[in-house]
């Protein structure tokens, strides 16, 4: 049964309005801005720990995607990942867009993403839950292959269709439940009253247990319950699920990300 979920309270209190201080609060660096201790790569043709195009970039504590390819360019897309599972954790970091998008992805919005509880095999896309990271979408809550979670959505939004999807909203709003994610790769809106911001942007997802929260520039604007994994090829047994790897999304667009820190859930 899905509860109501207190958005706002928990948005107000974890309201970002500069960049995150790993010195207070108990933040600990994922990413040391200097190098990829700590994480792999994982590219389209190239598989694990492979970069010979250089799309991986590190300058001035950042990772910068697709520096050194021109715009237009076809380029192969990935993810760097986190060598460890992490659960029960608040995870924090910035990113910020460049200008330029590449095949086969151009003639689309620009794209990113940050994956969450993968426990599969490498893949592009893995079987993991995903904070979207795309233009007039971030915040999105998506669930990949056999991943389910229970939720709830605006009424009115509930018979969308891709491109369009059903929109989260808070049950103490007027949202009903739902279950997201049975097969493939399933979507959900954000609570789209949150601006992206030019420039740098605040993301950050809180998994507790098997609940999980996104939120951007400190406002809540998707959330989820009873997180769980159904296999596919062996369906009507899901298990829960509060823990995975970690993975920064490479999809076809020129972007930067920055302070990835992370701490116990409170």
């Amino acid at each position: 049964m899905l509860l109501s979920i207190p958005c706002l309270a928990l948005a107000s209190a974890l309201a970002l309005a500069a960049p995150p201080d790993s010195s207070d609060g108990g933040w600990t660096p994922l990413f040391n801005g200097k190098d990829l201790d700590g994480w792999y790569t994982f590219l389209q043709e190239h598989g694990r720990n492979s970069d010979p195009d250089g799309i991986i970039t590190i300058e001035d504590g950042a990772i910068h995607l697709y520096k050194n390819f021109e715009d237009k360019a076809k380029v192969v897309m990935g993810y760097i990942g986190t060598e460890q599972e992490h659960g029960d954790y608040h995870l924090r970091l910035q990113y910020k867009w460049g200008d330029k998008k590449f095949e086969p992805r151009y003639a689309l919005k620009k794209d990113a993403g940050l994956y969450y509880h993968i426990t599969g095999p490498d893949a592009v896309w893995p079987r993991s839950l995903q904070y979207q990271i795309e233009e007039t979408n971030v915040g999105d809550l998506i669930a990949l292959f056999g991943m389910q979670l229970d939720t709830a959505i605006d009424p009115k939004t509930r018979d969308a269709k891709s491109p369009d999807y059903p929109t989260f909203l808070p049950v103490d709003r007027g949202g009903e439940p739902k279950v997201l994610g049975l097969k493939g790769i399933d979507y959900q809106h954000r609570l789209a009253e949150v601006p992206e911001r030019d420039g740098w942007n605040d993301v950050e997802i809180i998994c507790k247990g098997a609940e999980v929260t996104h939120l951007l520039n400190g406002q809540v604007v998707n959330h989820g319950t009873a997180v769980r994994f159904d296999d596919p090829a062996k369906p009507g047994d899901p298990k829960p699920l509060t823990k995975g790897r970690i993975a920064l999304e490479i999809e076809a667009a020129e972007i930067w990300f920055r302070n990835v820190e992370i701490r116990p859930a409170r």
